[in-house]
C-alpha cells in the first residue's frame, strides 16, 4: 500500500517536472503562447446518404488533424474530407476524429490500437509530425514508428493515407534561429515518412508548398503556428486526391471485405503514381536502407511524450 502511494506521488512529481520543462522549451522557440485546441467543435459523425454501404473514416494524428486553428465544424478536416468522400463515392461516411493536439508520432500508438481493434476496417488519414520536429529528437526514429503503425494499420485491413510532415519553420510564431531548423527537419521528416508509408503498403499525400511562406496573414490563425481555415483548405487540396483514392479501394472490396470478414492485402505496395509523389520515389532497395522497420513500437521518452 505504501510502495503504492509512493509511486503515485513520484508519477505526480514527474508530470509537473514534465510540463515545467516544455512550458520553458516553448517560451524559448516560441513568440508567444499557442492555441491549445479548446474551442474546437468534434465533427465525427455520420456524413452523406442514410443507406447502402458506411465506409468507416478515422482521422489520426496531432492539431493538425484535430484543426486547432479553426471554430466551425464545417472548416474542420474531418468534416471537408468526410463530406467529399461521401459526395464522390456516393456512400455514407462515419467519421470518427482519434487525433489529439500536441501528439508526437511515439504517441500515436495508442490511436493505432484503438482503430485496429475495430472489427470493421475503412480509411484512416493520419496528420503528424510538427511536434516531432520541434522536440530535440531524431527524426529518423519519428519515420521508423510511423512505418510501423501502417503496417500495424494495414496488415488490420485499413486503407491508409498519411499527409506528410509541412514546413513548420514558415511559420511566424516561430523565432527566426529555430524556424531556420525547423524548415530542415520538417523537409527531412517528410522525405522519410514518404519512403515509410510506401515501405508499408500505404498512400502518401506531399503537403510540401510555399504557399504559407507567401501569405502568412491569410494562412495562418492568430498564433501564428496552426493554420487558418483558408490554411487548411490548402493542405485539404493537396491530400484530397490521395484520401479519394484510398476510399475508391475501399468501395472496389466485397461487402464481406468491407465489413472485416477477409483481410485486406496489408502488404500491398502502393506506386508512386497512386501515393501522391513524385515518380522519383525511393526505390524498395533504398527505402530498406533509409527507414527500418521496428518489431514493436519503441517505448517514447519523456520529452518525446509531452506536446510543444
Amino acid at each position: 500500500m505504501r510502495s503504492d502511494v509512493s509511486m503515485g506521488a513520484w508519477k505526480r512529481v514527474r508530470r509537473r517536472l514534465l510540463k515545467s520543462l516544455v512550458k520553458r522549451y516553448a517560451a524559448v522557440v516560441l513568440r508567444e503562447p499557442l492555441w491549445d485546441g479548446r474551442g474546437v467543435v468534434s465533427p465525427s459523425g455520420r456524413y452523406g446518404p442514410g443507406c447502402g454501404p458506411v465506409m468507416p473514416f478515422v482521422l489520426l494524428g496531432d492539431s493538425s488533424a484535430v484543426t486547432v486553428g479553426v471554430l466551425e465544424r464545417q472548416d474542420t478536416v474531418g468534416a471537408q474530407l468526410a463530406g467529399m468522400l461521401a459526395l464522390r463515392l456516393e456512400c455514407a461516411v462515419e467519421l470518427d476524429v482519434l487525433a489529439r493536439a500536441g501528439a508526437t508520432t511515439a504517441a500515436l500508438g495508442r490511436q493505432v490500437r484503438s482503430v485496429t481493434g475495430r472489427g470493421t476496417p475503412g480509411v484512416a488519414f493520419i496528420l503528424i509530425g510538427g511536434n516531432d520536429v520541434m522536440l530535440p529528437a531524431p527524426v529518423s526514429r519519428s519515420a521508423a514508428r510511423l512505418e510501423h503503425y501502417v503496417r500495424e494499420l494495414r496488415g488490420a485491413g485499413w486503407e491508409v493515407v498519411v499527409g506528410s510532415c509541412a514546413d513548420i519553420g514558415a511559420a511566424p510564431a516561430l523565432r527566426r534561429g529555430v524556424a531556420a531548423v525547423a524548415s530542415v527537419r520538417s523537409r527531412r521528416l517528410a522525405r522519410l515518412q514518404s519512403a515509410a508509408v510506401l515501405a508499408a503498403g500505404g498512400r502518401v499525400a506531399l503537403l510540401e508548398t510555399d504557399a504559407f511562406r507567401r501569405r502568412p496573414a491569410q494562412l495562418y490563425c492568430p498564433d501564428g503556428f496552426h493554420p487558418s481555415p483558408e490554411g487548411y483548405r490548402v493542405y485539404l487540396r493537396l491530400a484530397s486526391s490521395a484520401v479519394a483514392g484510398a476510399g475508391e479501394d475501399w468501395l472496389r472490396r466485397s461487402p464481406v471485405e468491407q465489413r472485416g470478414g477477409m483481410p485486406a492485402a496489408g502488404a500491398r505496395k502502393s506506386t508512386p503514381r497512386e501515393a501522391g509523389v513524385p515518380a522519383k520515389a525511393p526505390a524498395p532497395a533504398q527505402i530498406r536502407l533509409r527507414t527500418r522497420t521496428l518489431r514493436g513500437a519503441p517505448r517514447p521518452s519523456g520529452a518525446e511524450r509531452e506536446p510543444v
